[in-house]
């Protein structure tokens, strides 16, 4: 007879199955959510990570450390903390704040603390703040945060470029820390690469030691009387010598303008033509009245031979005819006067004939320019607040807007005595420069507008700098 074994169940690993004991199914459950929560975690440090490293600015950065590291730390304040111009360290951001106000007694606090603690070399590495005792700073025995660390936002071998405070009111673990440093080494690293590489010329110049400092002094009130020329700036436009000015011989319509802008024209041109249908008819009826005059003279000849009396209607007659003939010469004069021709060669100047056509004018009003394109002057709009003493002979620098980097030289010819409203609308003296004529260089054009450079007298370099708070300062103390 065969024997045939049952197989042996294998022996449970679990004690209190192997006990007799049902485990039930929470008891195995925990882990999944604990590993779920570490994955979160991990996935939110790298996610801070990457934003801080994506910041196109600095306050993007800083905005950034104040308000996220309190996701992953549990911290229930942040402050960052960044060194200003002299080196002095100085709360850039709060969390929850999109502006820090300097002047919050709270932040005051903050940057007390940590340049209490600077002063003892203690920003380098991690450091528990110490707060003051209890009565001695109201902000310290109010401020509910009392566990305080700081953070130094320093990348390898680089400089501090700062550090973070974190403030909560339960102590600090070891592991809060590790990730905090974690945070502060990616946002150090971020911040380097926005800033770059530190230059300590700043930071050098401040601290001087005495005697340099002193040195520096000396020789920068040296410098201030050193001897320049007193100049000033203000616009420019290359402007015609002595233009003839074509004005309007007779009351009339502009009837059409027969130049074009900048053309260039001779003398005996027509350049303007007025309306000239009254002129015209004003003519032919003086004309028609010569010839009634005429026929009366010839008429009171002819009866002269025969009544004694014709004698004097012939007087009578030849003074009308001269009348009329007087009247026609002048009506002739008018309608030649509706042409206006050019009294020399030259370029005709105007702005727009859309401007003119049509516009009715007065006798002796300006129409146009005909200007000599070689006979050019600069005419310089000084502003009264940029005024300087001018003397015939003043040396100008030109810097045309046509070509800035080859500026024109010349002379002051005038200076007007009294400052006008020019077309800016901004009370200045009309200055005219004479060019100085180059050989192998031709002329600018005209209309041409820029900068000019007005040289006066010599005056030392810090009345030179500082000469409109000097003249806002006479004239408000009034004396």
């Amino acid at each position: 007879m065969t024997t045939v074994q049952k197989p042996v169940p294998p022996a449970p690993t679990n004690p209190k199955a192997a006990s007799g004991q049902i485990t039930a199914s929470k008891g195995v459950s925990p882990p999944k959510p604990q590993i779920a929560d570490n994955q979160a975690a991990l996935l939110a440090l790298l996610k801070v990570e990457t934003d801080a490293r994506d910041a196109a600015t600095v306050r993007d950065l800083v905005l950034l450390m104040a308000n996220e590291t309190r996701k992953l730390t549990r911290a229930r304040q942040i402050f960052v903390v960044m060194p200003g111009l002299n080196r002095s360290l100085e709360v850039r951001g709060v969390s929850s704040l999109p502006v820090v106000d300097r002047n919050a007694p709270l932040v005051s606090f903050v940057e007390r603390l940590v340049r209490s603690a600077d002063k003892s070399k203690a920003l380098d590495g991690i450091h528990r703040l110490a707060m003051p005792a209890v009565g001695t700073d109201s902000v310290a025995d109010t401020y509910p945060f009392s566990d305080l660390v700081w953070l130094p936002l320093k990348h390898k071998a680089g400089p501090l470029r700062g550090g973070l405070v974190l403030a909560r009111e339960e102590p600090w673990a070891e592991q809060d820390l590790i990730i905090a440093g974690r945070l502060a080494a990616a946002y150090a690293h971020a911040l380097q690469a926005l800033k770059g590489p530190e230059r300590h010329y700043v930071r050098k110049l401040l601290t001087l030691s005495p005697w340099h400092a002193a040195a520096v002094a000396t020789l920068a009130i040296a410098l201030l009387f050193i001897r320049v020329p007193l100049s000033a700036l203000a616009p420019v436009e290359i402007i015609a010598r002595d233009p003839f000015v074509v004005a309007a011989p007779i009351d009339g319509v502009i009837d059409s303008i027969v130049v074009e802008p900048n053309q260039k024209v001779s003398s005996g041109d027509v350049l303007v033509k007025l309306a000239d249908t009254t002129l015209r008819n004003r003519l032919e009826v003086a004309s028609r009245e010569v010839q009634v005059a005429e026929a009366r003279l010839k008429q009171s000849n002819q009866v002269a031979f025969s009544d004694p009396r014709g004698m004097h209607e012939i007087g009578i007659a030849r003074a009308e005819l001269a009348l009329k003939i007087a009247e026609r010469d002048f009506a002739r004069d008018l309608l030649e006067k509706s042409e206006i021709r050019a009294q020399r060669d030259g370029i005709a100047m105007y702005s727009d004939k859309r401007d003119l056509v049509g516009r009715p004018v007065a006798v002796g009003e300006r129409i146009l320019e005909v200007a000599d394109a070689s006979a050019l002057e600069a005419r310089i709009d000084l502003p009264v607040a940029d005024a300087i003493t001018l003397s015939t002979g003043a040396r100008v620098r030109l810097f045309l807007d046509s070509d800035p980097l080859s500026p024109w030289g010349a002379t002051v010819r005038r200076a007007d005595y009294k400052a006008k409203v020019g077309e800016s609308d901004v009370v200045a003296f009309r200055v005219v420069a004479d060019i100085t004529l180059e050989t192998d260089r031709p002329l600018p054009r005209l209309g041409v507008r820029g900068t000019a450079q007005i040289s006066g007298d010599q005056v030392s370099l810090g009345y030179f700098l500082f000469r409109r708070p000097i003249t806002a300062m006479r004239q408000w103390l009034g004396r």
